[in-house]
């Protein structure tokens, strides 16, 4: 084998097929594969991922177990071997002197994108010092990183967002229906479709989301090694290298509704709650000092003085409190209240034996269960 192939060969085995550097930090996979860890870790960093999405190979797509990552000691000694060789990946062993006339490599020629010696003759041509292009086009690679790095971060939040809105379609999996079984069943099973259906599009938005994001990463690495690299290896391609860089866009994913079109209202439901209505009545002797009841005792509003009325053991004392007149032991039990525009109510029940006269929570706690709006 060619002795400049065979270190070309070298090189390429111990750069990371993420990033396409030399391997950092080099772990081993199940599948035998390695890779820099901090790459890995970039690729499989997404919250949740183990028991949503799973781990892959970023070559063969083999599944891995996190537990099993090992670091390669024996890989990363050879690295740091070929470091100090002073190579690169995909430098090789050329010499940097003029295959035509032997002299050092040290001009660049503008029209035709090469790297000359100064016996070179480039008639017409615009040709200047390597060094001279050197520095723009180093600058050059640090704003397209600058954007390359920023389109990452951008993946990294709609990675996360997808992620977000998966786990959100999970909590929307069971139709909040309770009676008819029958027909309950069958919201359920149009919904669980649904709900299949958009998790398969979110899924293919998540994988679409992570190539990207390797595809970056491995951009982003190649910037990173190539602006380190000598001027004469700098300069090699660098006008493709930047153009490709500077086209690249992040694909924003499909957007994806959460909204499920399934309707998991129960028909009838209304004509079922009406078979367990009981008609409510306000009890007066109950009310709250400002609370004025109406002679049916079916409406209440505040008023604006107080009332003077029997200090009776079960009126309260402290709080804008009614109650109704039925106890409630046990069964299922249906009314509605009509609040109109108020900005402030509370709708509910309490434990018979409360506490009338004292200061008191609307908690369960002190025997309360209660709907509240406030401020609204």
């Amino acid at each position: 084998m060619d002795p400049t192939a065979l270190v070309e060969a070298i090189v390429e085995e111990v750069a990371c097929p993420i990033c396409m550097a030399f391997l950092r930090e080099p772990v081993s996979i199940d599948c035998g594969h390695s890779f820099c860890h901090s790459c890995l870790s970039g690729l499989w960093e997404i919250p949740g991922e183990s028991q949503n999405w799973g781990y892959t190979c970023p070559l063969c797509r083999a599944l891995v177990q996190l537990r099993n990552l090992r670091p390669n000691w024996q890989l990363a000694n050879v690295v740091e071997k070929v470091r100090l060789l002073r190579l690169h990946p995909g430098m090789g062993l050329k010499d940097d002197l003029c295959e035509r006339h032997g002299e050092k490599l040290k001009m660049f020629c503008k029209e035709d994108v090469r790297i000359m010696c100064e016996a070179c003759s480039h008639e017409g041509h615009s040709v200047v010092p390597m060094e001279d292009v050197a520095w723009k086009d180093k600058w050059e690679l640090h704003e397209v990183l600058e954007h390359l790095k920023k389109e990452r971060e951008e993946a990294w939040k709609l990675k996360v967002g997808e992620f977000e809105k998966y786990q959100r379609l999970l909590e929307k999996k069971q139709p909040p229906c309770r009676q008819l079984e029958a027909e309950v069943a069958a919201a359920r099973a149009s919904l669980q479709w649904e709900a299949a259906e958009t998790m398969q599009k979110l899924e293919l938005n998540h994988s679409e989301l992570i190539q990207q994001s390797r595809v970056l990463g491995r951009m982003i690495a190649e910037l990173k090694e190539r602006s380190q690299r000598p001027v004469r290896w700098l300069l090699q391609d660098i006008q493709e290298v930047l153009n490709r860089s500077k086209s690249w866009s992040l694909q924003g994913p499909e957007p994806i509704s959460l909204e499920l079109k399934t309707d998991c209202r129960v028909l009838g439901l209304r004509e079922i709650l009406k078979t367990y209505a009981v008609d409510v009545r306000l009890d007066p002797d109950t009310a709250y000092s400002r609370l004025i009841v109406s002679e049916d005792r079916k409406r209440v509003h505040y008023g604006d003085t107080n009332e003077k009325l029997p200090d009776n053991p079960e009126r309260f004392y402290r709080y804008n409190i009614v109650l109704g007149s039925q106890c409630i032991s046990s069964g299922w039990h249906y009314w509605e209240v009509e609040v109109g525009d108020r900005s402030e109510w509370g709708l509910g029940v309490c434990k018979r034996n409360v506490d009338w006269k004292e200061v008191v929570y609307l908690s369960p706690h002190y025997g309360f269960w209660v709907i509240r709006l406030r401020k609204g």
